[in-house]
């Protein structure tokens, strides 16, 4: 069909060309009967100029139909190949159409079921189809998912908000006693030697300020046995006094458990205990609070609370010593056991006037 509708084309081209033919003929009849009707040397002279041009246009012409021509031959040389190719790929389907075999013999195939070439190659993309109805939903698979590898490690995020503090733990178990790395000291007052195994850093006498001298200073201190000078000058110059310290008890005989003690000078010794870390001196008190280490106990003492020098309370121990050869009354520093005061104190639990215990712990 395809071919039949391209002859007509190609005929129309070859009317044309000899329609332009003929207009060429005529045109040169007409300017020969123009050139007729003139004379002399005129006449020869447009002649020469009349042809020149004529056969300058006719070649042009001529040369314009003959591309043409050639263009079109090649357009339906094209095309009848395209046909062609069609037309083999139609003869090699395996269910052919009622009138392909006649077609067959006329372009030169002797049988219909002669051996089918190679395929031709593929024709255009057709449209798209109309979209098909939905299937039915598929049936759950059995396989199980496995995980894929670990992506690329993330960006760190930003520092999250502290959150509620927790419920306290239990109590942990006590652990070992340490080694002493720290350690307590502590003064036993009135004694020489450390209870409970407790090492003596150094043991001496009580030293304190004169009972009558409202200056110097208001504590007692535990003095060595053996004092090291620096640089000094011998004699009183305007300075602080550091005097001995006598036990001042004859009003309360029987509160310790030496009887002569009255007048004499009183001792002391520094204590170090190495296993606990802290020191508490108990007044009012001739034991410990529960958990603590007794060292010793005995009673409060400090100054006379009318003499013009006030001291610091300390506790001395019940079983209080003298220092040897002491006994004169020298004065000095002075101690007096402490009583309670019923009013300021709560009368009840203090009774007024009766002296006052104490003890030394560590832990």
């Amino acid at each position: 069909m395809a071919v039949l509708l391209m002859l007509p084309v190609c005929v129309v081209q070859i009317f044309a060309r000899d329609e332009t033919l003929e207009e060429l003929h005529r045109e040169s009849q007409v300017t020969a009967e123009s050139v007729g009707k003139q004379s002399g040397s005129d006449r020869g002279l447009d002649i020469a100029k009349l042809l020149q041009a004529m056969e300058e246009r006719h070649s042009k012409q001529l040369q314009e139909l003959e591309n043409r021509h050639n263009e079109t031959a090649s357009l339906m040389n094209k095309q009848l190949q395209e046909l062609e190719k069609k037309l083999d790929a139609l003869l090699r389907l395996p269910s052919r159409p009622v009138g392909l075999p006649l077609l067959a013999y006329v372009l030169g195939q002797k049988s219909a079921h002669k051996a089918m070439g190679p395929p031709g190659p593929p024709g255009p993309t057709g449209k798209t189809g109309l979209k098909g109805e939905s299937g039915e939903p598929g049936k759950p698979g059995t396989n199980v998912a496995v995980p894929g590898p670990a992506g690329p490690k993330g960006d760190q995020g930003d520092a999250g908000k502290t959150g509620d503090k927790g419920a306290q733990g239990p109590k942990g178990e006590k652990g070992q006693t340490g080694a002493g790395a720290s350690g307590v000291k502590y003064v036993r007052w009135g004694r020489t030697i450390c209870p409970n195994a407790a090492q003596i850093v150094y043991k001496g006498i009580i030293g304190g300020g004169h009972y009558s001298q409202r200056g110097g200073g208001g504590n007692y201190l535990c003095l060595p046995d053996k004092p090291k000078y620096g640089n000094y000058k011998d004699g009183y110059q305007a300075s602080g006094r550091m005097y001995g310290t006598e036990y001042e008890v004859n009003t309360v005989p029987g509160l310790f458990k030496k009887q002569n003690l009255h007048d004499h000078e009183a001792p002391c010794v520094v204590c170090y205990v190495s296993s606990r870390s802290s020191m508490l001196m108990m007044p009012a008190r001739n034991d410990c609070p529960s958990g603590w280490t007794e060292e010793y106990h005995g009673y409060l003492m400090t100054e006379y609370y009318n003499h013009n020098s006030q001291k610091d309370f300390i506790c001395v121990d019940e079983d209080a010593e003298s220092v040897p050869g002491s006994g004169a009354n020298r004065n000095g520093a002075l101690l007096y056991v402490v009583e309670g005061g019923c009013g300021s104190l709560p009368c009840g639990p203090y009774v007024a006037g009766r002296e006052l215990t104490c003890a030394v712990c560590t832990k």
